[in-house]
């Protein structure tokens, strides 16, 4: 089969050459839409029994193609990581016990990198953070009553850099803007209330839950006889100082707005103390992320008090597909590179990323993240093609594709071709950014067959609504096509 899907790279795509073709007709029809003028396409689909070519237009541009990205950071995950791995995060006690129950030194949290610890996507709604109330209870069959040091939260191993290349300021302070830590918790989500009056006037904030006191929240919303949320919340990692621009619908006696942590990291070590001083044990040295202390060597005398196991990587994966999570994206790709080499960072994630792709022999590619969300990325669609190809063939391939969603009927494409032919046949990953439209995944053919395909429109005038629209016959076409006799 690599021998049929590199065919995509040496083949001539003229438009003319398959136009006799009804499924090309239809690409023509779009790519010549009067009100698509000036939109950069890159397309591709080829039946991955023979190889053929059933569709293309501009095949080897490279574009952005937004979060259609997550389907090359879950294909390295699994193959690093395999199904079934579980990231972990440790308690580990530092110093020595001395009597009554006195700990002399820090109490130390080590993250792996885990992203579902305490995730609403694995958790009864108020019970997310109940694995503090497990590290409590594992500190007091301990016997410690008291703390003479630290809670140090410790994400070293994956760097002081949490956002990727190309991500905005505008996007960073939002729950989807997120970046991914040594520790992650509560999807790195801080929730912020609002109550709303009449339109213009500005929002009462309420509060936020988990409470994280060195948050400063400057409001320059609004309410407005609108339907929906419009804010966007503006700032940077590790940064508390924050704004809240935009409109939420005016008089609700409570409104919701997710917003990222400026320092997850630090934020766990604070509500750690908190549960401890609470559950009696004293900690006379606060709560500090490892990123801002000053600190020597790892200490000898150090002992693993209890692992935390996160959730398996194929159901992450899952959600990450599913539900276009940038969070989770991001931590498969970080996970790679620590898998590797130790470090979690961007640099050595990226690194084992591009070795990956090169031995799935997909060509020179630009990819700088792992959910999309940056536009450095660039990537073609006959490379997206060769990727899905190559995933057929891998043992994990049963994940992989039961991630994907199915058009008309699950995840971020449910309501895609919603009646239409393509409902219940296209497994796709969808990706929207303004100016973005992207699609890639598997149709089921009619003659049993399945193709790999991807769709990516770039820099359009219209709205993504009618761009949807425009691209529902492409995936129709697919759905029904037949082979043409030779």
């Amino acid at each position: 089969m690599m021998t049929a899907l590199l065919r995509l790279f040496v083949v001539c795509f003229s438009s003319a050459l398959c136009a006799q073709y009804p499924l090309q007709h239809t690409v023509n029809s779009l790519v010549q839409d009067p009100q698509l003028t000036g939109t950069n396409w890159s397309i591709c689909a080829i039946d991955l029994q023979t190889g053929d070519t059933l569709l293309a237009y501009n095949p080897r541009q490279a574009l952005p193609g937004a979060s259609i990205t997550k389907i090359v950071s879950t294909a390295a995950a699994l193959s690093v990581l395999g199904p079934n791995h579980r990231a972990q995060t440790q308690l580990v006690l530092e110093g020595e016990m001395q009597p009554n129950g006195i700990w002399h030194g820090n109490l130390r949290i080590v993250g792996g990198g885990d992203v579902s610890l305490g995730s609403r996507y694995f958790n009864q709604p108020g019970k997310e953070l109940y694995f503090l109330d497990e590290w409590l209870a594992v500190l007091q069959s301990q016997g410690i009553k008291y703390i003479t040091g630290q809670i140090i939260a410790d994400g070293a191993s994956f760097g002081a850099f949490s956002c990727p290349l190309g991500w905005q300021q505008v996007d960073m302070g939002n729950y989807y803007g997120c970046g991914a830590f040594g520790l992650n918790f509560f999807d790195n989500t801080l929730k912020l209330n609002f109550q709303t009056s009449a339109a213009g006037k500005p929002l009462l904030f309420k509060g936020m839950y988990p409470t994280d006191q060195h948050y400063q929240l400057r409001i320059e919303a609004v309410a407005a006889a609108i339907s929906s949320d419009q804010t966007f919340v503006y700032g940077v990692p590790f940064e508390d100082a924050r704004v809240i621009k935009g409109k939420l619908p005016a008089n609700r006696s409570a409104y919701e707005v997710k917003a990222s942590m400026p320092d997850p990291e630090r934020l766990l070590a604070e509500l750690l103390y908190q549960k401890l001083q609470a559950g009696g044990i004293r900690v006379d040295g606060g709560a500090f992320s490892s990123r801002f202390l000053q600190m020597g060597p790892f200490p000898a005398d150090k002992k693993v008090i209890h692992t935390t196991y996160g959730q398996s990587l194929k159901d992450i994966v899952f959600h990450t597909n599913q539900r276009s999570i940038n969070l989770f994206a991001e931590g498969n790709l970080l996970q790679i590179g620590y898998k590797c080499s130790g470090s979690g960072t961007y640099e050595h994630s990226l690194i084992v990323l591009d070795s990956l792709l090169a031995q799935w022999q997909i060509g020179p590619c630009r990819i700088v993240d792992g959910s999309g969300l940056s536009k450095e990325n660039r990537m073609s669609a006959a490379q997206y093609t060769q990727l899905l190809g190559v995933q057929c063939q891998q043992s994990y391939f049963s994940s992989y594709l039961a991630s994907l969603p199915i058009v008309g009927i699950s995840g971020t494409v449910k309501n895609l071709c919603k009646g239409q032919a393509a409902q219940g046949k296209v497994y796709a990953k969808s990706g929207s950014i303004t100016g973005i439209k992207a699609y890639a995944g598997y149709v089921d053919l009619p003659n049993g067959g399945r193709a790999a395909f991807a769709l990516i429109a770039n820099d359009y005038a219209i709205t993504g609504a009618a761009i949807t629209s425009k691209l529902e016959p492409v995936l129709n076409a697919m759905a029904t096509y037949q082979a043409q006799p030779e």
